[in-house]
């Protein structure tokens, strides 16, 4: 399980699936073996990945999580022990995950929690071998969205993390007013699972909780460097629509 859904048209199918069957999938033989205890929300799908040689600890079946607490974790996915084979986190000092605090008058909160860290799913290239994820950070009051390769056998970055930055050419709302529409890290929540094709990392953006002013964003990178390739805006001109969610609706006496 490298990516979310399984597959790179997220369909979520395993078409060679041979351990699971109407025969042991049933009340009596299948349900919770383990848990593992970590340091915030999980908002991402667990990753998988098998018979990864960890240093000093030998090979390992591996599922990999990821907090909003700004935390990877690497667990024996046999549940053979409790205790991280590995754990990173992009937290130090003056550097913390997002407190929903920053938002407010928003219902941020009420969607993220308290924190906003690692909200989408990481993906791996198990060649390389790499696991990169995106951590969202508060960094001495600023916003800060980063991307990270790690190495899934011991956690430690394999270069540089890369700030997530650029502008399109655009007057929509948030626009500097010479043209250009910069990326906001503090507009913009990254939930969509990350994509790896054809040596690039793509990563998508858009709004916490329709708070705007928003765009839809995605960014390629290099999945060896991490620089980045492309920067590509849906609503370079838009002026940022509110549009409630339907629960919102409903507390307004709508539909």
């Amino acid at each position: 399980m490298f990516t979310y859904h399984n597959s790179p048209n997220r369909n979520g199918a395993n078409r060679e699936e041979i351990a699971l069957a109407p025969s042991n999938v049933n009340q009596s033989q299948f349900g919770k073996l383990f848990s593992f205890a970590v340091d915030g929300y999980v908002y991402a799908q667990p990753l998988y990945v098998a018979n990864v040689n960890i240093p000093g600890k030998g090979a390992h079946n591996v599922v990999y999580i990821v907090t909003a607490h700004d935390t990877v974790y690497a667990f024996d996915a046999d549940g053979k022990s409790s205790t991280p084979l590995w754990m990173t986190s992009f937290r130090s000092a003056g550097v913390t995950a997002i407190p929903a605090s920053d938002f407010p008058g928003t219902a941020v909160g009420n969607l993220f929690g308290p924190e906003i860290g690692i909200t989408s799913t990481p993906v791996i290239d198990p060649l390389a071998p790499t696991l990169y994820v995106v951590a969202a950070t508060r960094e001495n009051s600023l916003h800060v969205q980063s991307l990270h390769a790690l190495d899934l056998t011991s956690g430690l970055h394999k270069v540089a993390r890369k700030i997530i930055q650029g502008s399109v050419k655009g007057v929509g709302a948030g626009s500097d007013g010479f043209g250009n529409l910069p990326f906001d890290p503090h507009q913009h929540v990254q939930r969509s699972g990350l994509a790896l094709a054809n040596g690039k990392v793509y990563v998508a953006f858009a709004a916490h909780y329709d708070h705007q002013p928003y765009h839809g964003w995605i960014f390629a990178y290099d999945a060896t460097t991490l620089n980045k390739k492309a920067t590509y805006c849906v609503t370079p001109n838009g002026q940022g629509v509110r549009r409630w969610h339907l629960d919102e609706r409903r507390r307004a006496g709508g539909g």
